[in-house]
Parts: C-alpha cells; structure tokens; sequence
C-alpha cells in the first residue's frame, strides 16, 4: 500500500474523532502504524520507507506531494460525507484490507491520533529506530537515512 492511500484514510478517521492533522502529524502517524503492522503481522504495510528527518521519521515521496500544505491541517476533502465515505471505502477495497486490518489501522490511530504532531515529534526522537538511523547527525542537520525496518520491529516488539 502507498502511504497517499493510507494518509487518505488516517485523515479521515482523525478527522472523524474531532482531531486534525498536519502534514507533519500524518507522517508520525503513518511511521507509528508501519511499526506496529510491522510487530502484528510480521511484513510492512507501506511500499515505501522512513527517513531519519529533524522532525521525525518521514516518507519523502509523501513530503513532497504535501509540502505546499505547509503547518495547516490536511482533510479529505468533499462536501458530502457520504462521497467521502465512498472514497475511504474504495481505498480500501483497492488495497484489499480486510476488517481485522482496517480495526487495526484504526486501533493504533485511537492510541496515537489524540498526540499532536510535536508530541509525535519528541516521541519519535526519543526511540531507538530514529536515533539509529540518526546516527551522528547534529540535532538540525539534514538527514536521509533509511529507519530499518528491522530495527523498527526489534525495538517495538519489546514495547
């Protein structure tokens, strides 16, 4: 799956809890559920991989598509709900997620989606597979390196 599909349907169900998301929020939740997929199934979710950013794990492909959105909050975007709902649901047909992945999906995002994007942000810092991957870059220093996968499902399957 892209993560322009699963932003698509993290987005949503954010918004449909009451919550917002930035485009930085969007790639710590989109990193939080690549870990945990990663932990209860055993393979990723996601086509695509994490770089060690300054503010935290990021897709770049996905940086790039969104970058215009600056800070503001993102939304899937419709003027009736029922549409939406159609997209979300063709998404996931498209994907082929099945009921016990899109709870699952929806069960990491009731655990980090309450978190703003800075609480995401220092919870990311303060984890073993950013700060590997960090290596010794300074704290501002731009960085492009791969967060494992491997590491990612060592150190969250500890947790």
């Amino acid at each position: 799956m892209n993560s322009w599909d699963l932003g698509h349907i993290i987005t949503n169900y954010v918004n449909q809890k009451g919550d917002t998301v930035s485009h930085k929020k969007l790639q710590k939740l989109l990193y939080y559920v690549e870990a945990w997929h990663l932990v209860n199934f055993g393979k990723p979710i996601l086509e695509e991989e994490f770089q060690a950013w300054v503010h935290g794990p990021v897709i770049p492909e996905l940086y790039q598509k969104l970058k215009d959105f600056g800070f503001n909050d993102l939304k899937v975007i419709n003027e009736e709900e029922e549409t939406v709902d159609k997209e979300i649901e063709s998404i996931i047909q498209k994907n082929g997620l099945d009921e016990n992945k899109v709870e699952f999906i929806y069960s990491v995002l009731d655990n980090y989606g309450s978190l703003s994007s800075f609480e995401l942000e220092l919870l990311s810092h303060s984890e073993k597979p950013w700060i590997d991957a960090r290596g010794n870059c300074a704290p501002h220093e731009r960085c492009t390196t791969v967060i494992s996968k491997e590491t990612m499902l060592e150190f969250y399957s500890q947790l």
